[in-house]
């Protein structure tokens, strides 16, 4: 799987490039903010991307869903990406971290929490996170839990639901495995034009992400059919799984609102 540390060697080289003239100090401590706000972004792209691939799998194998959909698919993306990556670290605690953000501007802004949602509230989502993390790796979380004042009641806990969690998956997709070491071919990745968002079309297209993601996903799951993983302009800030077209979407609106709230976070 891709690894978040080259995120930002392509993904600012667009960025950083067309700085305005600085001093040598300024330039390079404006550099260090701008590769941690395009990490955070893509933590949350990798994120995002494994959740609506959750939706998939269960909408082609025709998996059975206990509960609410969104949330079997939020674990199965924060389980995949804690068993797949060689340092899972820093996209869970980003993606956590970026729901807790969220939580804060919707309350800045005046919103009024929607209980009835198909999803569970923002901060709901940022805590199911890092349960399911430290539930896994005590050793790892334990920190970013505590600073969240999860009590230690709680955390026990939390080592139950992720090993239930990573139980069920695993039956689950027991008949959706794929022997093999090399992508089948049933995935095909898009990196569509966009007038409006060009540089994040181009940075996105220098990352590798999808890319890899797709590759992955082609080898590891035997698809009964096609699949298309692609990034488009949608008029939305959103990202989705289109089971007509049998279609996951990450809209170039939902790139740019990330960037602009990992912002925030390094405010």
């Amino acid at each position: 799987m891709i690894r978040a540390g080259w995120f930002c060697s392509a993904m600012c080289a667009l960025s950083i490039g067309m700085a305005p003239l600085a001093t040598a100090q300024t330039t390079k401590a404006s550099q260090t903010d701008t590769d941690a706000i395009y990490d955070i972004a893509l933590s949350n792209i990798i994120l995002i991307l494994h959740h609506e691939i959750g939706h998939a799998l269960i909408d082609q194998f025709g998996l059975p869903v206990v509960g609410q959909e969104e949330d079997a698919v939020d674990a199965f993306a924060t389980l995949l990406v804690l068993d797949t990556y060689e340092d899972p670290g820093p996209i869970l605690l980003d993606s956590a971290a970026m729901w807790f953000a969220f939580d804060e501007l919707s309350k800045q802004e005046g919103h009024e929490p929607s209980y009835y949602d198909e999803h569970d509230l923002d901060i709901q989502r940022a805590y199911r996170i890092l349960c399911l993390a430290h539930g896994l790796d005590p050793d790892t979380y334990a920190e970013a839990a505590k600073r969240r004042a999860m009590p230690d009641e709680r955390l026990e806990t939390c080592e139950y639901d992720a090993a239930l969690a990573s139980d069920s998956w695993e039956v689950l997709l027991e008949g959706a495995q794929r022997q093999g070491d090399t992508p089948a071919g049933a995935v095909t990745v898009a990196i569509n034009s966009s007038e409006e968002f060009d540089d994040l079309r181009q940075e996105l297209e220098y990352t590798g992400v999808l890319k890899d993601i797709g590759e992955w996903i082609d080898t590891h799951y035997a698809w009964p059919n096609p699949m298309v993983l692609e990034a488009s302009e949608c008029g939305e800030v959103n990202a989705f799984y289109d089971p007509a077209e049998i279609k996951i979407t990450l809209c170039y609106e939902m790139m740019d609102e990330l960037l602009y709230v990992a912002e925030t976070l390094k405010q």
